[in-house]
């Protein structure tokens, strides 16, 4: 039961945009026809941009281009060592390359 002065306890932080307030923003760009990552491209092949600018905008638009890549671990017991080791790639088709 809510006792005054209690302190709240949970729920969303005050100022924290809901589903409504975040849909509509992205209404808004779909209306206005504007699409961040078309406008981070035009900045990062802009003259007028820093290196500095293109650099960050480059690496904005990789986050959603290129998937994010988990470092593995592999052991091998000393008495299990390879004679050899291949390295395939497989691209986002499926076909593997041998490196």
């Amino acid at each position: 039961m809510f006792q005054q002065g209690h302190k709240k306890i949970g729920g969303r932080k005050r100022g924290t945009k809901n589903k409504k307030t975040l849909l509509s923003a992205d209404e808004l760009l779909l209306k206005l026809d504007i699409n961040p990552l078309e406008k981070l491209i035009d900045i990062a092949e802009s003259e007028k941009s820093s290196i500095e600018q293109q650099i960050r905008c480059r690496q904005e638009v990789a986050k959603y281009t290129y998937p994010k890549l988990k470092s593995q671990e592999i052991v091998i017991e000393e008495d299990q060592m390879p004679n050899s080791i291949e390295i395939h790639l497989v691209s986002p088709d499926g076909t593997r390359e041998k490196v």
